[in-house]
């Protein structure tokens, strides 16, 4: 199973190098043993959508800071780390993702950054 994970992110790391307007995107859960888990993607028009991660974040929620510190661990584990070809952000709109946003956004600065309940109520 190792083998198939690498030849899948080696096969997404060529896939992101030419794209220039990726939209990152930041989710969190609950699943039914009451774990609290964070998936990280990254998608373009007309494109299909790359999952970055799928992390265990039991313990640590509520925490912006450890939701950007693996959300920048996932991008440099893409190979997209200093976030050059990301134009935008989105999160649905807790508190912790609000946060989040602003210190996304204060690390990279050129993104415009938007909560999912922004695209719904338009």
């Amino acid at each position: 199973m190792d083998s198939e994970v690498t030849r899948v992110q080696i096969e997404d790391i060529a896939r992101l190098k030419d794209r220039k307007h990726l939209t990152y995107l930041l989710d969190g859960w609950e699943d039914k043993i009451r774990r609290s888990l964070y998936g990280s993607m990254v998608a373009e028009v007309n494109q299909h959508p790359v999952v970055l991660s799928l992390e265990d974040m039991t313990g640590h929620r509520g925490s912006a800071d450890k939701l950007l510190e693996v959300s920048v661990k996932a991008l440099e584990r893409m190979e997209i780390g200093d976030g050059h070809n990301i134009i935008a952000a989105t999160t649905d709109n807790p508190t912790v993702m609000q946060s989040f946003r602003r210190k996304f956004q204060a690390k990279f600065y050129w993104v415009i950054v938007s909560s999912s309940s922004m695209l719904w109520n338009c």
